[in-house]
């Protein structure tokens, strides 16, 4: 165990030129609203993030990863944009399967989220795998639906109800289902290092990303939340909190990987992500500066 808790990092060797190609992908289809939406893109290291989360993974399944996320970023930036029933609406069709929105590029957007979707399905077959990862997807759906219900009612969000939705609508769940690869690792008692490390990710990101959501006026963040409860040392108990997490997670992965040879390589992999999105999360400037959907063309 190290002393400090600090998380393995390694990037995939085949991130610079699959980013190249997975971006001149997301023009050609048509996800970008102006060639400056495809540049913040570039220059902030969007698809970076899977390289940093899966530095091990073969570049098909990378690009694959890759694509993916950069669909739900591009998600995330236009749920902050539409805030009206429509969207509402088109989350509730993605979760039956259709991509039905009035904006051709969310139309657009949704249809490759769906494919994505139905070949990560169909490449698990219909094993434990594959109906584990439906589950999680409609749970992220579901939060996504909290998420802008919370946003549409401009009421600062309940703590707990945030801290319930906000890892599930990160997608920190989803990362990790992409990690599993057979069945082996359904049998690794990993829930709690799991939905630690999801928290973990969500409050680094918080308090990564609190100030520019401030100038925002957006408060779905926990610790502008917690300013509100407990004043200024809200900054303090988030920095107290995530050295708490980083030591737990150590601990925890230590316990699944000593149940088998397969748990151990799983308990390492989610702490390479755990250490690829801090990585990520310090080089990237997303969170440092607030260039978001529409706003980034301006």
């Amino acid at each position: 165990m190290k002393a400090v808790f600090e998380f393995p990092v390694a990037m995939n060797r085949h991130c610079i030129a699959l980013d190249v190609e997975v971006l001149r992908w997301a023009w050609a289809a048509g996800l970008f609203e102006s060639p400056a939406e495809l540049e913040r893109c570039r220059t902030q290291k969007i698809n970076w993030f899977a390289a940093y989360l899966f530095p091990e993974e073969l570049p098909l399944k990378l690009e694959l990863i890759m694509k993916f996320f950069l669909c739900l970023f591009l998600l995330d930036d236009l749920l902050d944009i539409y805030l009206d029933r429509d969207m509402e609406h088109y989350l509730i069709h993605l979760r039956s399967g259709k991509a039905s929105h009035p904006v051709p590029r969310l139309e657009k957007l949704g249809a490759s989220l769906l494919q994505f979707n139905q070949e990560i399905v169909q490449a698990n077959g219909v094993s434990g795998l594959g109906k584990q990862w439906e589950q999680t997807w409609q749970d992220h759906l579901e939060a996504l639906q909290w998420e802008l219900r919370s946003k549409r009612s401009a009421v600062p969000p309940v703590l707990e109800a945030y801290r319930r939705y906000r890892p599930i609508a990160s997608g920190a769940y989803l990362a990790m289902g992409f990690l599993r690869t057979d069945n082996t690792f359904l049998d690794c008692s990993s829930e709690l290092l799991e939905s630690q490390l999801a928290r973990f990710i969500c409050l680094s990101n918080d308090l990564a990303s609190h100030t520019k959501e401030l100038k925002i006026g957006d408060f779905h963040n926990e610790v502008l939340i917690l300013r509100e409860e407990i004043g200024d040392i809200a900054i303090g108990w988030v920095q107290n909190e995530i050295v708490r997490l980083r030591k737990s997670i150590w601990m925890l992965a230590e316990q699944v990987g000593s149940q088998s040879e397969q748990c151990d390589r799983w308990a390492r992999s989610l702490l390479l992500q755990a250490g690829g999105c801090t990585a990520w999360t310090a080089e990237s400037s997303r969170y440092q500066v607030y260039i978001n959907g529409n706003s980034a063309t301006h």
